[in-house]
């Protein structure tokens, strides 16, 4: 018991040293936290108190896997660096137990702040935009959230940079303890994966299904905790046996790097051009859904007016006027504009000659979508139809509407809890648009 007080006495010794040292790097996260947030309410302040755009949309980057990325990145450089932070701090009593779970505790305590910041981050915004929506007509907030998405989220956050601290000190300890034979295979491993990186991606999440395609929320924390125990306890028992005063020559360490760079040069480029003479192609490619196919299926309907115009003889001509509409010219195909907020108007020709009793006004109403949300929704987008004499009057018309798509907690899009909620755009990290802001509507007779 005394040598276990003692070690635990030491870690927490340990962990305190090396948070005052870190004290610095956490102030710069805080830093460029805070202008990235300030750099958003910006934006949506500017936007909203000079508004001359009917419809505007204030698309915010996910802080939650921003930032999850950014950990990534770091975590990897704390593990190669990890003999030189623990070199500066020798002259303190430690172990080889202590040292490694000091950085694992230092990283956890990091991972969580991570966390919490962008929770933060996106409670001030949400309560910024909720403050101005109180003064400002039409402005929405294009995704749903809740106390209970909002906390799951952050737990399933939180459990995924747990594991990535996890799999990457199990990388660290495998390096420093078969320093050699571990980089001369990491090289490879990576070397191949670059080369086949297509078929990396594709197949990579089948590998990691049983976790990251896990849609019940229970079943994947009892997973990424008993992952997580698994993988840890593995790092401590092969780091308890590394032995890390060994000596090593410069020439090992030359002929090390120089073994990986042969490795790499004949993975990445001897092998493609002996696959190449080999390869064979089958022609066959995958069909993958796009926002357009989406939107053939929301034009599949149109909504119709019908305008009486049996009191006028056949052969008569019909003017037609309104307000925000583009007249297409005879025989000119359908135009969809991405940035024109008009109807385009076609069939006019039918109303040269008049031939019938009523005109069939078919309207179909603006897309647009972004990341998934269908903006012009907000928009209300209308349109009425009459005859003021000869002529046909068609009004066309679109209210004010303000748009936030402010997300947060992508990585908790797998679950079944949160599908079809309207609480999670289609990406987390990119940005896609497709459809149009202008309306079609199209003439005919009966």
């Amino acid at each position: 018991m005394s040598m276990v007080r003692d070690e635990c006495a030491g870690i927490k010794r340990l962990l305190k040293i090396k948070i005052k040292t870190q004290a610095k790097n956490f102030i710069w996260f805080y830093i460029v936290a805070a202008l990235m947030l300030l750099w958003s309410l910006a934006a949506f302040i500017t936007g909203v108190t000079q508004n001359n755009n009917p419809v505007k949309l204030y698309n915010v980057t996910d802080y939650s896997f921003a930032f999850f990325i950014g950990m990534i990145v770091g975590f990897i450089v704390v593990m190669l660096m990890y003999r030189s932070i623990n070199a500066r701090l020798s002259v303190f009593p430690q172990t080889n137990t202590g040292r490694f779970a000091s950085t694992l505790l230092i990283e956890y305590i990091l991972a969580t702040a991570v966390s919490l910041t962008a929770l933060v981050m996106y409670l001030l915004y949400y309560a910024v935009v909720l403050v101005f929506s109180v003064f400002t007509e039409n402005l929405y907030f294009a995704l749903k959230t809740g106390i209970g998405f909002i906390a799951a989220g952050f737990f399933v956050h939180l459990a995924y940079s747990f594991l990535i601290i996890a799999v990457v000190e199990l990388v660290g300890v495998i390096l420093r303890k078969f320093t050699y034979y571990a980089a001369v295979a990491f090289t490879a491993a990576v070397a191949l994966a670059v080369i086949n990186l297509m078929t990396f991606i594709e197949h990579a999440p089948d590998v990691l299904a049983f976790l990251i395609k896990e849609p019940s929320l229970g079943l994947f924390f009892l997973k990424a905790a008993g992952l997580w125990v698994l993988i840890t306890a593995a790092s401590l028992v092969v780091n308890y046996y590394t032995v890390y005063h060994k000596s090593r020559s410069q020439a090992t360490k030359k002929s090390t790097v120089a073994i990986c760079i042969l490795i790499a040069v004949a993975i990445m480029f001897l092998l493609p051009l002996g696959l190449l003479m080999t390869a064979t192609n089958d022609g066959s490619y995958e069909t993958i859904e796009t926002v357009q196919e989406r939107v053939e299926g929301f034009y599949s309907g149109a909504e119709e007016i019908r305008v009486d115009v049996s009191h006028l003889p056949n052969g008569s001509r019909i003017d037609v006027k309104g307000e925000n509409i583009f007249l297409a010219a005879t025989g000119m195909a359908t135009v969809f504009s991405t940035n024109d907020l008009s109807a385009y108007v076609s069939g006019l020709e039918l109303l040269e000659r008049l031939h019938g009793g009523t005109i069939v006004i078919r309207f179909l109403p603006p897309f647009y979508f972004v990341n998934g949300v269908e903006m012009m929704r907000y928009a209300n987008p209308r349109v009425e139809a009459y005859m003021d004499g000869d002529s046909l009057v068609i009004n066309y018309a679109i209210d004010d509407a303000q748009v936030v798509l402010a997300p947060i907690w992508g990585l908790a899009r797998q679950f079944d809890l949160f599908r079809d909620k309207e609480l999670l755009p289609d990406h987390s990290f990119s940005y896609s648009s497709g459809g149009s802001k202008s309306a079609n509507i199209s003439i005919w007779v009966e």
